[in-house]
């Protein structure tokens, strides 16, 4: 029996998918234990440090999804993608799965905190990328001619801005590692809440756009 390379990437795409998405959903239900003030700081920092390896899951399975998705768009010939462009994604997508593991391995060090900023700055221009090609293809067939494809792509950049959203805003994990056991003010508590809410709310876009980019591949409702 041979098996269908197309198939073999389909199915490797579903994992991802699945474990992008179970992940961060994992992550949302933290930030509602975390902003919780009745739970003692020592309950909330060890949920704290589980979050920080929780959230390597969605940002691992996210950046390898770019190369697997290429792989699965030209098996459909949406676009010929050339080999040594799909080289060049895997190289990307490997780098920046790196990226995300030297942050938490390298947590709290300058060294981090330039990584943070440049994946930042990374996931800024990536997303432009994005939704520039989607939106001029929708406006011009080219070079995207599958209306549902481009309009995909579009979305998918716009991903790559709401999770650079959530990098911006969230900030109650290091304000509460910064109370302390005896650090907890009202103050404080308001602004961890406020964060979190708005963390949160970024979280249900994503997700909103996560289904919207999951129905366009799946039904293709327009060409």
């Amino acid at each position: 029996m041979t098996l269908d390379p197309h198939l073999l990437w389909a199915y490797a795409h579903i994992v991802l998918f699945v474990y992008w998405l179970g992940a961060d959903v994992g992550l949302y239900g933290v930030m509602i234990l975390v902003k919780n003030p009745k739970l003692s700081y020592e309950t909330r920092a060890t949920l704290i440090k589980l979050a920080f390896y929780i959230d390597l899951f969605p940002r691992v399975t996210f950046a390898l999804l770019l190369p697997v998705g290429m792989h699965l768009a030209r098996d459909l010939g949406l676009y010929p993608f050339p080999d040594w462009l799909m080289a060049l994604a895997w190289t990307a997508g490997i780098l920046w799965s790196l990226l995300h593991l030297a942050v938490v391995w390298y947590k709290g060090t300058a060294f981090a905190r330039g990584l943070v900023r440049f994946n930042q700055f990374y996931e800024l221009v990536l997303g432009g990328f994005f939704v520039g090609v989607g939106a001029w293809s929708l406006a011009t067939g080219t070079p995207i001619e599958a209306g549902w494809f481009a309009a995909k792509l579009l979305l998918f950049g716009l991903i790559f801005w709401v999770i650079l959203g959530i990098d911006v805003v969230f900030q109650p994990f290091t304000t509460i590692l910064r109370m302390g056991p005896t650090g907890s003010t009202p103050e404080k508590e308001r602004e961890v809440t406020r964060a979190t809410h708005i963390t949160m709310a970024w979280a249900v876009l994503l997700y909103l756009l996560v289904l919207a980019v999951a129905f366009l591949g799946k039904v293709k409702p327009f060409w």
